[in-house]
């Protein structure tokens, strides 16, 4: 008994150390795929463009994601909100000192994985990121 409940422990920390990891954030990689589009992708219209970004990005695997943010201007640019191209607000977070052109996508009808339809409204704002090791890796909110 004294083996399977050390194992249980062990198991428990285990399990709160990857999930504590998960909600941290992503890796500087997920996050170009999640909110980087530049040159920005060609669409119709800015409904039409967060409709094909969805899927071209894969963000709806098994749910339709509620809100995507793409960002219109190059990853060195956003890379820079971590340096000398933002200020620090608290923690890890970041403000961006220039707007970026975005379009931000709202989920409105459908079914995952091909057929979640959004509206895009497109805009030009600052950005707060968190940062590890001088990269952006969540898009916490459009300022």
């Amino acid at each position: 008994m004294l083996v399977s409940g050390c194992l249980l422990v062990r198991l428990a920390i285990l399990l709160s150390v990857l999930l504590v990891q998960s909600c941290q954030g992503q890796s500087w990689e997920a996050f170009q795929n999640k909110h980087i589009d530049y040159p920005q992708t060609p669409a119709s219209n800015p409904n039409a463009y967060c409709n094909l970004m969805m899927v071209k990005r894969n963000l709806n695997p098994s749910r339709c994601k509620p809100r995507n943010t793409f960002i219109n201007h190059s990853k060195e640019s956003v890379l820079e909100v971590c340096g000398k191209g933002g200020k620090h607000w608290q923690d890890k977070f970041y403000d961006s000192n220039e707007n970026f052109p975005m379009i931000d996508c709202s989920y409105t009808d459908g079914k995952p994985p091909k057929d979640c339809k959004y509206k895009g409204t497109g805009s030009s704002r600052r950005i707060r990121v968190t940062c590890e090791n001088k990269k952006p890796v969540h898009l916490e909110k459009v300022l």
